[in-house]
């Protein structure tokens, strides 16, 4: 029997542990030491099972490979049985078992992430998510990166955290294949590709191939109006993991009037069709706004037709310049009261989202946790080589890959290092808070509607978390007081 890797699947070494994740179900395993083994002999070449024990037993003192091959076949399948691993009775039969992604196969869901709930073992641990979190608070090491190849766009959105007059600046290719090269000998994972808009590079294929060429797990941030039947077939050929794209509303009027781009509404609807047509994971983010709160249904209803998965969020953010005007499209108290009761009224899921009890903690070790994982395991590099804790927080430039390698800046960095000892502490009243649970603070909202004080938390997201709060439990009672009397 052969076994190769998926071409959805993507192993890293985090720590002592071995990691394996898949960008088809979002599923992902961490493994102790022995497990970091086997799965390190796992390749992209089809091997036969002789020879993955042959290299496992390497590591291991007087061991010979029919002493562990039963243990190799038991972990390999196990591993092909939930798709991050392929295996075929010849090398060339693997290819034709891959995984695909399909929109008649894959349900909506496949788009969330969806821990896989196992038990802990010998090898490998049920709770990925924490085991990785603790391992990054002991050891920060970069995961994820997301790279701004250019800031140039073609819209001009009326909202945008990014200051219009600054969109000027774009990544030269030699410079975008160096850092490439720095992150994956770091052993990120998750590469994200953005802008200002993305295809506005000229290199843009030359950088999606390079992504792929480097065995990154990519994900495309584009507002696809300049997409084309070429960069689609690109697009496919690189398997990226999925293309995020917004629509802000399907009337031209209203779409448009946010983009500031006459027919951007038009292109992103027929692009989005296309993406889907060629099997390319589609993402729609619907940002709500004064413009679209009305008829930001819709889009969730297009999204749903083509089942494909779309997200709305009504928090919007400063620019990263400190400046407010964008704010003005933000929801009034009364329009977000009216949204959150039209999203509890259809969203079942919602409510639901609050019913785990929240677990007691005291004052001393809610202080302890961190803020967030700022610092922790992602960063931003922009257009002009700035790095940043993250891509709205531009603000607080923490080094420049044109200047010093990005493991100096990681490592080294004052910034980062005083964002990663950030905890609950800073913001202290927090804790006594009745609306905690529905609230989901941010170090750089806060950073840039403040004027740089990320511990002071803008009065508007707390008066939405108590308003959230308000909504859920009315709306909770109603139904306890419904189901009484059925």
């Amino acid at each position: 029997m052969f076994y190769r890797l998926s071409k959805d699947s993507f192993i890293r070494s985090i720590g002592d542990f071995g990691y394996i994740y898949s960008q088809l179900t979002k599923h992902d395993r961490t493994y102790t030491e022995e497990g970091r083994i086997f799965l390190s002999a796992v390749t992209r070449t089809p091997q036969s099972i002789e020879t993955i024990a042959s290299e496992i037993c390497e590591n291991f003192e007087d061991v010979a490979p029919a002493d562990i091959i039963d243990d190799v076949r038991e972990f390999m399948d196990s591993l092909v049985a939930d798709n991050y691993l392929v295996a075929a009775e010849t090398a060339e039969e693997c290819a034709t078992k891959d995984t695909q992604f399909s929109y008649k196969e894959n349900p909506k869901t496949s788009f969330v992430y969806n821990a896989q709930q196992l038990p802990d073992d010998e090898l490998h641990f049920a709770d990925t998510q924490s085991l990785l979190f603790e391992e990054y608070v002991k050891k920060p090491a970069i995961y994820a990166a997301q790279i701004e190849v250019n800031n140039h766009c073609n819209e001009r959105c009326i909202h945008c955290y990014i200051p219009h007059e600054l969109k000027n600046a774009r990544m030269p290719y030699e410079l975008l294949e160096n850092v490439f090269q720095q992150l994956h000998d770091l052993g990120v994972l998750r590469l994200t590709l953005s802008g200002g808009e993305f295809f506005c590079h000229p290199d843009a294929e030359k950088i999606l191939r390079k992504a792929h060429e480097l065995d990154f797990s990519v994900y495309v941030l584009s507002n696809i109006t300049l997409l084309t039947p070429h960069m689609i077939d690109v697009l496919k050929e690189v398997n990226v993991s999925y293309v995020q794209t917004s629509l802000y509303s399907i009337y031209p009027e209203e779409h448009d009037h946010i983009t500031q781009l006459k027919g951007s509404c038009e292109k992103t609807k027929a692009n989005i069709d296309a993406l889907i047509a060629a099997n390319i994971p589609v993402q729609i983010s619907c940002p709500v706004m004064h413009t679209n709160y009305k008829t930001y249904k819709e889009v969730l209803k297009f999204a749903h037709e083509r089942n494909c998965k779309a997200q709305t969020d009504f928090v919007m953010m400063a620019r990263y310049d400190f400046s407010t005007d964008n704010l003005a499209e933000r929801l009034t108290m009364e329009e977000t009261e009216e949204l959150l009761r039209d999203i509890i009224q259809f969203d079942e899921d919602y409510v639901k989202l609050t019913d785990t009890p929240v677990s007691q903690i005291s004052r001393e070790e809610w202080e302890k946790q961190k803020f967030c994982g700022v610092g922790l395991n992602n960063l931003c590099i922009a257009a002009n080589g700035i790095v940043y804790p993250c891509s709205g927080w531009q603000g607080m430039p923490c080094g420049n890959v044109r200047e010093q390698p990005i493991i100096d800046i990681w490592e080294r960095s004052p910034q980062l290092n005083e964002l990663r000892s950030v905890t609950r502490a800073a913001t202290p009243k927090c804790y006594d808070c009745e609306d905690r649970q529905y609230c989901a603070p941010c170090m750089v909202r806060n950073f840039n509607e403040s004027g740089g004080d990320y511990t002071k938390v803008a009065p508007h997201f707390c008066k939405a978390s108590h308003l959230n709060r308000v909504l859920v439990e009315e709306a909770k009672a109603k139904r306890k007081a419904c189901s009484g009397k059925c």
